[in-house]
């Protein structure tokens, strides 16, 4: 009886541990397997596209605009001599104080009156070998401005009666000059593109856009306010002096402006 439990509990232990390895070995082989990543595709190059060949072309070109200067400044003097340094200074002075009265009388305001120069030497003797002072001489110049050029002639003749003697220049100048030296850039830059396609024509290419731009040397001689001098010279003096008004002919000023232009060609 005893030999027979024995063997019948033998046999249920068997069966436990048979079916606890069928359920493991189950569970194991219901777990999928994970996949093997495939290794990444290699960069594929981008060929490198070598830049195009540009050409540039530059030019140098001027535009020139004119114009009829409407200002004048001038510069005129007053010289007086005598045998005393206190007559001679004397006497110039009372003679610029009488221009300048005249000038206000005219209407011309006083800043536009500036005493320009004055000096005083003396005269000598230079005979028998010895040096000897016969006299003094004191110059006194004045120069006049902001003043229409019609206006300035008859201003000249005024002043010719009030005591003065000596004429040094005449500076004529445009107001409108900076207008016209913005016109005469533009004419330039059109120039500079006419010849820079006319280069870019006969090297079998064409003209693409300006890549630099320099503007040239400005010549502001003329400009209202720099005092473009035009020198009278002393055997011309006495033409300012003739008549009962002064004529003066400022003729034409041209304006001009340089550029010099790089195009890209293609």
């Amino acid at each position: 009886m005893k030999k027979n439990l024995m063997i019948a509990a033998l046999l249920l232990a068997l069966s436990m541990i048979l079916s606890g390895c069928a359920a493991s070995y189950t569970v194991s082989a219901a777990e999928p397997e994970k996949p093997v990543p495939e290794p990444s595709p290699a960069p594929v190059p981008v060929p490198v596209q070598p830049e195009e060949s540009v050409g540039e072309v530059t030019v140098s070109a001027s535009g020139t605009v004119t114009l009829v200067p409407d200002k004048a400044i001038l510069s005129f003097g007053v010289t007086t001599e005598d045998e005393k340094a206190e007559a001679a200074q004397k006497k110039n002075t009372e003679s610029v104080n009488k221009v300048i009265e005249t000038l206000k009388a005219r209407g011309v305001e006083e800043k536009s009156i500036r005493t320009a120069n004055y000096n005083m030497y003396p005269r000598y003797d230079w005979s028998q070998n010895k040096e000897t002072i016969i006299g003094y001489t004191v110059n006194t110049t004045i120069t006049v401005q902001d003043q229409g050029i019609d206006e300035m002639g008859k201003i000249i003749s005024a002043c010719v009666e009030a005591g003065i003697n000596r004429v040094e220049s005449v500076r004529f100048l445009c107001s409108g000059y900076d207008a016209a030296y913005i016109e005469a850039l533009g004419k330039a830059m059109d120039a500079a593109k006419i010849k820079g396609e006319a280069l870019a024509k006969a090297a079998g290419r064409s003209l693409a856009e300006a890549v630099t731009i320099n503007e040239g040397w400005q010549d502001t001689s003329a400009r209202y306010g720099k005092n473009a001098a035009v020198p009278a010279m002393a055997d011309e003096a006495e033409a300012y002096f003739e008549g009962s008004a002064v004529s003066l002919q400022p003729g034409e000023t041209e304006i001009t402006a340089n550029v010099t232009v790089t195009y890209k060609m293609r």
